[in-house]
């Protein structure tokens, strides 16, 4: 996986907001900007705007996955709402229209400059592998016998294809929580896979919002023990809530959480 420990004010950020702030003030000889809307901006007066800001500070992709920016103008009335848009890694994503494309692997920066005032803000973009888990390779199990509340939502069959559960060990995915009923009682089982009957290893249970760019952990941990925890007539409780943890590779980017979130905005 490429990991790059890139600071929010690098060489390369500054190198970028100077050549990007100098083509902006050549302005009309021939050339221009792409902007998210698609046209060439051509030097004209925009209306300024006091302030831009991007609604996320981590954005955590599958490779695939597409996600629209949120990008907050102040004023809010302001007309010319065009960014012009670059990654720091075009290998692990591109932006196409204030939507982010995750490509590979790795982790990158999104930096965003508006046409108003060139206003500039920058976000981090986490690209993870596709959900994927072979437990063949694996002689060992542990099972958790769960009951799913997400954020006052009681989880049910039909989540399963927009929140994923996923049981980690370190960053590599163990297990996938699946819906299950049992006299009439709907419950997740997340069976987990390991090499060695009792490690100990740290359990971490996630929750993948598809489409969302969001990941969250649920705040209860387990370790690899070989056992089953909680039991048909006496579930654990796997909540989630607004006071959330969202996952994200926090020591590498060099920010501190817990980080706002602004949910499903476009």
């Amino acid at each position: 996986m490429k990991r790059k420990r890139i600071g929010q004010k690098t060489t390369s950020h500054l190198l970028w907001l100077c050549t990007i702030c100098s083509a902006l003030l050549w302005g009309g000889a021939g050339g221009g900007l792409l902007c998210s809307c698609g046209d060439y901006w051509d030097g004209g007066e925009p209306v300024a705007a006091r302030k831009m800001t991007l609604g996320r500070r981590v954005i955590n992709m599958m490779v695939g996955d597409r996600y629209r920016i949120p990008v907050l103008f102040e004023p809010d009335t302001l007309s010319n709402r065009s960014v012009w848009w670059m990654t720091e890694d075009k290998d692990i994503a591109i932006v196409e229209d204030d939507t982010v494309i995750a490509v590979s692997e790795g982790l990158t920066l999104a930096y965003a400059l508006s046409v108003s005032d060139r206003q500039t803000d920058s976000c981090w973009v986490n690209v993870l592998p596709q959900v994927y888990l072979n437990p063949r390779q694996y002689p060992y199990d542990m099972v958790i016998y769960a009951d799913v509340n997400i954020h006052g939502h009681k989880y049910t069959a039909a989540d399963e294809e927009s929140l994923i559960v996923g049981a980690y060990i370190g960053n590599e995915l163990r297990g996938i929580g699946k819906m299950r009923q049992w006299q009439g009682r709907d419950y997740m089982e997340i069976r987990l896979w390991h090499n060695d009957i009792a490690t100990f290893d740290l359990v971490e249970l996630r929750c993948c919002y598809v489409g969302e760019a969001l990941i969250e952990i649920f705040p209860v941990y387990f370790h690899f023990d070989g056992d089953a925890h909680g039991t048909l007539s006496d579930l654990v409780k796997l909540y989630l809530d607004d006071n959330a943890r969202e996952y994200a590779p926090w020591d590498e980017i060099g920010i501190e959480e817990p980080i706002d979130v602004i949910r499903g905005e476009d």
